[in-house]
């Protein structure tokens, strides 16, 4: 059987291989995250005024993107911006600065709390995964036997 690989290319070694392995995790990972803001978008779209639905679908959505992550890190995050985002929103409602079309609580939808901690969870994804890229990509120029930087 012969190899694909020029000969002049060395086999990687177990530190890249786990580190593509990490790097293709993230990604998945990730992508999973990009599909259920898209989906939050959506519902966001058609289903604002419906508080119920609203509720009930972005704290889903939001739950399901914990699970996908299941980092603490993450999770912090998403909880910090389902407390943060909102407590700024009333701030900006009560200021005149804004106003909804549809307030529930305090001047603002009651659904903007899950959809704030979604969209927390979705950045700290993306740092995730951008660090890994970066990470993966300094290990390969650092293994590089042919580069001028070692």
């Amino acid at each position: 059987m012969t190899s694909i690989l020029p000969e002049t290319a060395s086999p990687m070694s177990s530190k890249q291989t786990e580190t593509l392995s990490l790097l293709g995790k993230e990604l998945g990972q990730f992508l999973l995250i990009c599909g259920l803001a898209f989906g939050l978008m959506r519902l966001t779209e058609h289903y604002w005024q419906d508080v119920l639905t609203m509720l009930g679908s972005s704290a889903a959505i939001m739950a399901a993107m914990l699970l996908v992550k299941r980092s603490f890190a993450v999770a912090v995050t998403g909880l910090a911006a389902a407390v943060l985002g909102p407590t700024f929103a009333i701030h900006a409602v009560k200021a005149g600065a804004l106003s909804f079309a549809a307030p529930h609580l305090e001047g603002i939808p009651a659904w903007l709390f899950p959809v704030w901690g979604a969209g927390g969870i979705f950045f700290a994804s993306l740092y995730q995964f951008l660090r890994v890229l970066i990470a993966q990509a300094e290990t390969l120029r650092a293994n590089d036997p042919g580069s001028e930087d070692s």
